[in-house]
This record gives C-alpha cells, structure tokens and sequence, in this order.
C-alpha cells in the first residue's frame, strides 16, 4: 500500500508578510531615506498643499500629511470626488443608511453613529463643509 503522507514532500520557500509587517517595512524604509537625506544635509522635501486643503485639515482636526495620501492610506482623508457624492457615510466612506437628526451627517453603523456623538461641534461642521451641506448647528 501507498503511504500517507509523500516522503519528497517540503514546504513552499516563499514567506507570506501580514498587512502590518508590509506597513512597518514600508514606514522603516521611509525612516532610513529620512535619515539619509538628513545625513547628506537635504531638507525634508514639502508637497504643495493648497490653502482649501490645509484649511480642511484644520477644521477635522487631522493633521496635514507629509506627502500625498494614496489610496492604501490608512490616513487617507475622504473623498471629495463630485461623481462620487451621494449617500455616502461622512466619516468612513462606505454607503450611508443612516442620517443622525441632530447633527445631519450620515453614517455607516452604530459604531460611526457612536463616534459622531462624541464629536465637537467644529468637527461636525468641518464634515459638513466638506460635503457642502454648511449648516449653522444650534
């Protein structure tokens, strides 16, 4: 009889990488550019950020990223495509079923209706400008 298992049998050599190992390479990568362009006296170089950008930025309370968000970001900001807009959640993107009363914005799920709560009411209007519905709050 045959057997079982086959004796010339052996593992694939290649190594599968998780999500946060291709991300922390990636981030270690940038790092040691950094360092290198730092080394050779180059200045860190700034991406052109226009003044609408910056001011959207300030108004969400985000930071302004170093270089263009792409769209593997986790830190991406939303969408302000115009063919794209529609019931969308103004917070995470994916499509609104949702629409809080108080404060008008639309939102994917408990978890997104949870967040909203506990929003400023700054914030609430920063994500309401970007979708251009700018209502005064009372």
């Amino acid at each position: 009889p045959k057997p079982f298992k086959n004796p010339n049998w052996k593992p694939k050599k290649e190594r599968v990488k998780t999500l946060k190992q291709i991300l922390s390479d990636e981030a270690r990568a940038e790092a040691e550019a950094a360092a290198a362009r730092q080394e050779r006296g180059e200045p860190e170089p700034e991406f052109p950020w226009d003044e609408s950008t910056r001011e959207m930025y300030k108004k969400l309370g985000l930071h302004l990223p170093k270089r263009y968000p792409t769209w593997n970001d986790l830190e991406a900001g939303p969408s302000l495509h115009p063919e794209r807009a529609g019931k969308w959640c103004d917070v995470t993107g994916l499509p609104a079923k949702y629409t809080d009363p108080k404060t008008g914005l639309r939102y994917y799920d408990s978890e997104v209706y949870a967040y909203i709560r506990g929003m400023t009411k700054e914030q609430v209007e920063g994500y309401l400008a970007l979708r251009g519905a700018n209502v005064v709050l009372k």
